[in-house]
């Protein structure tokens, strides 16, 4: 180990030492940079708090603004601010060749509601790195990086807090669905809430290692403890292999490699405080309550002074200044690699089939100690990627069409599991939009790692280094936890992990472009465009739901006005024709409920729904012999759903 400053064992980077263009960074005012940390933090929240945006009310009111601020940008001349580098027109062409293949999917898809809901999510995720692209350049990008990831850090120290203060937030379920024992604020999911933290970790290590300012250092650590703990509370496997891949990452890629061990170690300390002090409070633990909870935020106080301290005592220390030489890194990596290879040839084939058989064989969780089930593999995820493979193989070029895994999952699904994602990118991609989709997100993934990471090469400075750094640990943390769970769908999670990217593609960007008036004519329309694609889907869902509310307040006519308003709203969507044939079924107009029902079948004839529907207004009608007919048509497509358990056979007796 030697310290920065003798020339023999300085520690250089292996890339050109000028920033894209030949220009070096310039550095902006502190107003300007306070303004556009907040407005990178600002613009996180507002994704995260309300759900995770996973709504498509949410979502889609977003992509609307998104694209219309930068419609009028680009119309009046503000946007975009400098001319985009090449890798960062390559990550916004593979998102909208993505886009365009999803939406071509509506040529053969099994409901067109649902790719176009598909559609616009893309072009919500292509909107967003669009804007960043336009809005940043290279003296401000850096900021817009650290309020991204300070927002993500606040996200989990407000997700800690609706534990230990649970009357304080709102509730927190998804569709219905709620586990108290796993923290799920603010996403409604306790998996994306553990992907979120893992990635808020790789974060906070590679940010603090690379901060020269002491407070903003130990801001940036401290908050890592109780990132930890919101990893730790959602008890997600995924977190735990996420948060690995970020520490190795965020270790791997620093500058500063052993402060940034130094700090993990130091947040792994805080955390481990606040989580045995969680554990020793079963009420926290379990969601139950808020017994214990004095204890657990003085563990809390611990843990993170534990992580300040440290970060605090690299910085005076000098540590930051300590490099390995080239020789010495390499034979440590070397060895790190052959003790891997060698613990894994001894215990591999002792653990491999323990590990494959509780994979395949779902073993039922404790319920005294939730934590139990991070020691366990058991669980669904392998049979909703056999389906996915299988759904695969049935139509390998074309897929069913984007966003109708669940089709196939309700017919030929080997449990009676409500899913509708495969809870994989890659494989959904493959069972909805066959090989061109696998190809297509794949070269949206790597175009994204290979925009981090030539901005972490080309960095000169420490601090863009460290910036760079957080956001490429923290998109590779993404890639794990969306191979294995469905985060592309929730929207918050993707949205830090591409537009980390979109941040760090504005480090290569170059001067102010000149676009002439038929450009910006060009581009005005694509954004027209791309937000219109919002719109009914958008109009349509809150229709829907404003007839439901007028249907449970007892108003009929209002409930199927407003359902009517939804089918001309969106009139290829079967759930429009759904609500309105539920209204009238209500106020007893079978017949006109029927055709409702089949004009719904017709638009999405997969789902066993719509088929059971028809078949309960036909009983209620005395059209027996059709109600049979369409009952067993509603089993085939959903054989192991519960209704079908309590009344196998339909008779009419």
């Amino acid at each position: 180990m030697v310290i920065e400053g003798l020339p023999a064992a300085r520690w250089v980077e292996r890339s050109d030492p000028r920033p894209a263009g030949g220009a070096s960074e310039a550095r902006p005012s502190r107003l300007i940079t306070a303004g556009v940390f907040i407005v990178a933090a600002a613009f996180l929240l507002a994704y995260a708090l309300p759900g995770g945006a996973f709504d498509v009310v949410t979502r889609q009111q977003y992509a609307i603004v998104i694209w219309w601020v930068l419609g009028v940008g680009v119309a009046v001349g503000l946007l975009p601010r400098a001319r985009p580098g090449r890798l960062a027109l390559l990550l916004l062409g593979a998102l909208a060749a993505y886009a365009a293949f999803t939406a071509l999917s509506l040529a053969w898809s099994d409901s067109s509601e649902r790719t176009t809901a598909e559609v616009a999510r893309v072009l919500g995720y292509l909107g967003v790195v669009g804007l960043i692209v336009s809005v940043l350049d290279r003296s401000t990008w850096r900021a817009a990086a650290m309020g991204l990831g300070f927002a993500a850090l606040v996200v989990c120290g407000l997700g800690v807090a609706s534990r230990l203060a649970p009357s304080a937030f709102p509730s927190n379920a998804f569709n219905g669905l709620s586990v108290a024992n796993r923290l799920s604020y603010p996403f409604g999911y306790w998996n994306a809430v553990g992907a979120w933290a893992s990635m808020s970790i790789a974060i906070g290590l590679a940010w603090s290692a690379h901060e020269r300012s002491r407070v903003r250092r130990a801001v940036a650590l401290g908050l890592v403890p109780l990132a930890g703990l919101a990893a730790y509370l959602s008890y997600s496997r995924a977190s735990v292999a996420g948060i690995a891949v970020g520490v190795i990452a965020a270790v791997a890629l620093s500058r500063n490699r052993l402060t940034a061990a130094l700090h993990a170690v130091g947040a792994a300390a805080g955390a481990a405080i606040a989580i045995l002090a969680v554990r020793a409070a079963p009420a926290i633990a379990n969601g139950t309550g808020t017994r214990g909870v004095a204890g657990v935020l003085g563990a809390i106080a611990v843990g993170v002074a534990v992580a300040v301290a440290v970060a605090l005592g690299t910085f005076l220390a000098g540590i930051d200044r300590a490099r390995t030489s080239r020789v010495v890194g390499r034979r440590l990596a070397v060895t790190g690699i052959a003790l891997v290879v060698i613990a894994g040839a001894v215990f591999g084939p002792l653990l491999a089939p323990k590990a494959w058989h509780e994979f395949r064989n779902p073993v039922v969780q404790s319920n005294a100690d939730p934590a139990s089930r991070l020691t366990q593999l058991g669980g669904s995820r392998y049979f909703y990627w056999q389906a996915a493979v299988d759904a695969f193989r049935a139509k390998p070029i074309t897929g069913s069409g984007a966003g109708t895994f669940e089709f196939w999952w309700d017919q030929h699904g080997s449990t009676g599991d409500f899913i509708r994602n495969a809870h994989s990118l890659e494989l959904e991609n493959m069972a909805e939009l066959g090989i061109p989709g696998l190809v297509l997100i794949l070269a949206v993934m790597a175009s994204a790692v290979r925009v981090l990471a030539r901005a972490r090469r080309s960095a000169r400075r420490t601090a863009t280094a460290g910036a760079a750094t957080a956001m490429l640990a923290a998109f590779l943390v993404y890639l794990v936890q969306a191979s294995v769970d469905w985060m592309w769908q929730s929207t918050a999670v993707t949205v830090l992990a591409l537009g980390g990217a979109g941040v760090a593609a504005t480090r290569l960007s170059r001067g102010r472009p000149r676009i002439r008036w038929y450009g910006r004519g060009a581009f005005v329309l694509i954004c027209a465009c791309a937000g219109l694609v919002q719109l009914p889907g958008l109009r349509a869902t809150v229709e829907i739901r404003r007839s439901q509310s007028a249907e449970r307040a007892g108003n009929a006519n209002l409930a199927y006005s407003w359902a009517s308003d939804a089918v001309s709203a969106e009139p290829w969507a079967a759930s429009a024709y759904e609500q309105r044939g539920l209204v009238l079924e209500s106020a007893g107009r079978l017949s006109a409920a029927a055709a409702d029902f089949e004009r719904a079948i017709a638009r999405e004839p997969r789902n066993f729904a719509h088929w059971l529907l028809l078949a309960r207004v036909e009983t209620e009608s005395g059209q027996i012999a059709a109600a049979t007919r369409d009952y067993q048509r509603a089993r085939q497509l959903r054989p192991r759903a519960g209704v079908f358990s309590y009344a196998p056979y339909f008779s009419g007796a």
